[in-house]
C-alpha cells in the first residue's frame, strides 16, 4: 500500500518560480541574440576593410607596370568600384631624386560605422 501523503503539496512549479525562470532564460536569450549580432556586424566590417585593402593592393600592383617617372604629380584614377571610390595621388617625395615617385592609393567607402578610408602607398 502506498502512503499518499508522501509528495504532497509539491505537484509542480509555484507561479512565482515559473516568472523567475522566465525572466531567466528571456534575459540569456537576449544576450546570446546580442552577441551573435555583434559578431555578424564585426564580420561585415572586417569584410568591408578586406576588400577595401584588396582594392588598394590591386591598383599599387597595376601602378607598378606603369612607367610613373615622367608623370606629373597629382591626383589620378577616381573611380567607383562597387561601394568604394579609388583614387590615386602620385607625388615627387625628394627633389634630389626626380624620378622617385610616391604613389598613394586611397580607397573611401560607407560602412556601418559611417565614412572610412583604407590607404597603401609605394615609392616608385
Amino acid at each position: 500500500m502506498m502512503n499518499e501523503t508522501v509528495g504532497r503539496g509539491r505537484r509542480g512549479f509555484t507561479l512565482v518560480e515559473l516568472i523567475i525562470a522566465s525572466v531567466i532564460l528571456a534575459m540569456l536569450i537576449i544576450t546570446i541574440g546580442y552577441f551573435f549580432t555583434q559578431m555578424i556586424s564585426n564580420s561585415d566590417v572586417m569584410d568591408q576593410k578586406t576588400r577595401a585593402l584588396e582594392l588598394c593592393r590591386e591598383g599599387i600592383e597595376q601602378y607598378r607596370t606603369l612607367d610613373v617617372s615622367s608623370w606629373s604629380d597629382g591626383n589620378y584614377g577616381l573611380e567607383t568600384i562597387e561601394e568604394f571610390e579609388r583614387e590615386f595621388t602620385l607625388s615627387t617625395p625628394y627633389s634630389s631624386y626626380p624620378d622617385a615617385k610616391l604613389v598613394m592609393c586611397e580607397v573611401r567607402w560607407t560602412g556601418a560605422n559611417g565614412p572610412e578610408t583604407v590607404s597603401l602607398s609605394m615609392l616608385y
